[in-house]
């Protein structure tokens, strides 16, 4: 009865170290590109010259299209910022700038062995116009 008793304590806390290394740390974006209907289909623009704005410019402007990057954990502010010229330059344009950066917090609660265990996950959408100077 003791064998079964302590490969269940083993199993359990097996379970809970995966997870607890699955959800701390973890960082991931996800990104998604798509172009404005009748927008030009132009030649992708090297990333290093695409310049990110925190407002829209008022400079003149033709709109492209639409950059969304969802964002899991905490990665940092230059791999953000990367991630978005990127996929500013596959559209052909020379700047994006950030119309929306939102943070939403989902509380996770569970039961198990032990009682009940709880905490957040974080999760982020970025969205961002992809422009081309005239």
């Amino acid at each position: 009865m003791k064998t079964g008793l302590r490969s269940r304590i083993m199993v359990g806390g097996m379970l809970m170290l995966s997870a607890v290394l699955i959800f701390s740390g973890c960082t991931s974006i996800s990104e998604h590109t798509h172009a404005y209907l009748g927008s030009p289909q132009l030649v992708p623009t090297n990333p290093d010259t695409v310049q990110i704005f925190m407002a829209e410019p008022k400079q003149p402007k033709e709109r492209l299209g639409e950059v969304v990057l969802s964002v899991e954990g905490n990665p940092s502010r230059e791999k953000l910022e990367h991630k978005l010229k990127v996929e500013a330059a596959k559209l052909g344009a020379t700047g994006v700038f950030v119309v929306s950066d939102r943070t939403r917090v989902y509380p996770v609660m569970y039961w198990d062995y032990w009682g009940p265990e709880s905490y957040e996950t974080w999760h982020r959408l970025i969205v961002g116009v992809a422009f081309k100077n005239k």
